[in-house]
């Protein structure tokens, strides 16, 4: 039997999604049924998938050891050195920019994505303690592709990160980008309107001037800030936010970015691409104190 004591980084979220965080090996089908079979209690009572979870519950769960990994004090190890580069923190959030080469998350068991730096950074500051944590990790609620420079905004605390992951989700933190592309533009400024879909096994994005049964509508803004023989800098809005949008729409319309090799850049060269402002519309939510806050890189290098 394993027992945990719900903190103010667990409560709010369903127990059913609680007990997936801290089962890994379960499958889902199996916790749910567990459920009904009173193998989880909350407050040595019954309780059901969708039961809100309140500081201070007591949940106690009845399933095999086997199901359950314990957390390792020693997280960081293995990882190698490196220097976040923080443009801005307070007591909910951080913002960080994001160097080329190095992954905003993980995608496998090796740690050496920039949360994990992140989570080793607050855990020296003893601001997140593995140790007294159940469910909650700070994450990531913006991502930016591998070789893409720029500000991604983590959150520190569970409620924090949920803020973020709706003012996301609503269109409310406006992230601009710079970037490089090949050719001369023939308007000043313009938006694209396209429809996306992603081969997975390729992790290649198509953008189309139709729809299809599985594409998704995009799109992306520009603005011309300067025309060089072979090459434009573009500042680039984007009003909807999927994988490698801005890198397929504009090489869809003939401009790929300077080093983007994956859609067909001429140039050999870094990728050309800097998330270097986000503002905040915060207002009326948990971190209205960020409202219309404006965070901006200053003289940065593509």
């Amino acid at each position: 039997m394993k027992k945990f004591i719900i903190n103010e980084n667990d409560e709010g979220q369903r127990l059913s999604r609680f007990i997936e965080k801290m089962f890994i090996k379960m499958p889902k089908s199996l916790i749910y049924k567990s459920i009904r079979k009173k193998n989880v209690k909350v407050n040595s009572k019954k309780s059901i998938h969708n039961y809100i979870l309140k500081k201070g519950d007591i949940v106690e769960v009845y399933f095999l050891d086997s199901f359950f990994e314990e957390k390792k004090e020693d997280l960081f190890s293995n990882l190698k050195k490196f220097r976040l580069n923080i443009i801005y923190e307070d007591e909910n959030i951080l913002v960080v920019n994001k160097e080329r080469g190095i992954k905003t998350q993980p995608n496998s068991s090796r740690k050496d994505s920039l949360i994990d730096f992140v989570i080793k950074y607050l855990s020296e500051k003893k601001e997140y303690v593995v140790e007294k944590e159940n469910s909650f990790k700070p994450a990531f609620c913006t991502r930016l592709d591998t070789n893409t420079k720029g500000l991604v905004v983590a959150g520190k605390n569970r409620k924090s990160l949920t803020t973020l992951n709706e003012l996301i989700k609503n269109g409310n933190i406006k992230k601009t980008y710079l970037c490089i592309v090949e050719g001369k533009m023939q308007k000043k400024r313009e938006v694209l309107v396209g429809y996306w879909n992603k081969d997975r096994l390729k992790n290649k994005v198509k953008i189309s001037e139709n729809k299809s049964m599985f594409s998704k509508k995009v799109i992306t803004e520009y603005l011309v800030v300067e025309q060089f023989l072979e090459t434009a800098k573009l500042k680039v809005f984007l009003h909807t936010g999927k994988s490698h949008q801005i890198r397929a729409h504009l090489a869809s319309i003939n401009h790929p970015i300077v080093g983007d090799f994956k859609y067909g850049s001429r140039f050999k060269e870094n990728l050309k691409l800097l998330c270097y402002s986000l503002e905040f519309k915060t207002k009326g939510t948990f971190l209205e104190y960020l409202d219309s806050k404006k965070i901006t890189l200053k003289d940065e290098i593509l």
